[in-house]
């Protein structure tokens, strides 16, 4: 929930930001406020605190104080679970064993992905999916081990729409991103989001009026650029390590936006999808899809 708000904090107003801002630096202790003492705190007006609320995506004060209560309870919980596991959350050392190595990997990875469940903001997750649906054109990118996930996000979106590329090569990023205009799409996607590459190309995109979206850390210069924000914040060195866990939960989340994608693409959708099944007909078992997210969990 506070990394959403956090990532909100680029499309609210300064007053919101400024209750935003409250909220983010002393949850606790907003816990227990009125609405006239968060607002004192902030140096704004109770509606605008009303306001704020409402831009975040709860249904009023009460509603962002309920959320909040449960979000802080859950987060306690979870510290106090991971207590009991300190000996698995190691930094991967010399002597671990290949078993004992291999257990801290799959507990990096189960906790990056818990983090991403509890962290996603549906409604920009829904904001990216509609934006993808009706764009004209498609452009993913990404480098390094990000360049992998844009890779894999082409190898399932191109199903969905009618025009995706995903070019791996740096300078045909930006020269494709050159061609985007209004009702085209850049999805781009960083760990770090600090790219000089991908920056230089999101910057490209936006200035001929593309959408962008951005699957990034919050915080990051990539986030500050997105129109429609999609956070991975996970904590890994990828300094000494390649991204193992974050690359994980970037994968998970475009399966989430595919899905979401095949969720609100139009019938006739069906007709394309069962032409590519047609085309692999013979080459493996398929059966018959009743909608485009049915055809995902088959294809």
């Amino acid at each position: 929930m506070l990394a959403a708000i956090e990532a909100s904090l680029g499309h609210l107003r300064r007053a919101e930001t400024a209750v935003a801002r409250v909220v983010l630096a002393a949850p606790d202790a907003v816990l227990g406020d009125s609405i006239g003492q968060l607002a004192a705190k902030a140096g704004v007006s109770e509606p605008t605190v009303l306001r704020f609320c409402r831009a975040a995506g709860f249904a009023g004060f009460q509603d962002f104080k309920l959320r909040l209560a449960q979000h802080l309870a859950a987060t306690a919980a979870r510290a106090q679970a991971a207590r009991g596991t300190v000996a698995l959350a190691r930094d991967l050392a010399p002597g671990d064993s290949v078993g004992g190595a291999a257990e801290k990997v799959l507990n990096r990875a189960i906790d990056a992905l818990t983090r991403l469940r509890d962290t996603l903001d549906p409604a920009a997750l829904e904001r990216a999916a509609r934006a993808l649906v009706k764009a004209g054109r498609v452009e993913i990118v990404g480098v390094g081990a990000s360049g992998a996930v844009a890779q894999d996000a082409h190898h399932k979106l191109f199903r969905l729409l009618h025009a995706v590329a995903a070019p791996s090569d740096a300078h045909v990023q930006a020269m494709m991103a050159a061609t985007l205009g209004p009702g085209d799409v850049m999805l781009a996607v960083s760990k770090t989001g600090t790219s000089g590459e991908i920056l230089e190309t999101v910057a490209i995109a936006r200035e001929g009026g593309a959408t962008v979206i951005a699957i990034t850390g919050a915080g990051t210069p990539l986030a500050a650029l997105a129109g429609t924000l999609l956070v991975v914040d996970v904590d890994e060195d990828t300094a000494v390590h390649t991204p193992m866990a974050s690359r994980l939960a970037q994968l998970a989340l475009i399966d989430a936006l595919t899905v979401a994608v095949g969720l609100l693409s139009p019938p006739e959708l069906n007709q394309r999808l069962a032409r590519i099944k047609a085309a692999l007909r013979g080459r493996h078992r398929t059966g018959e899809a009743t909608s485009p997210a049915r055809h995902l969990e088959e294809t």
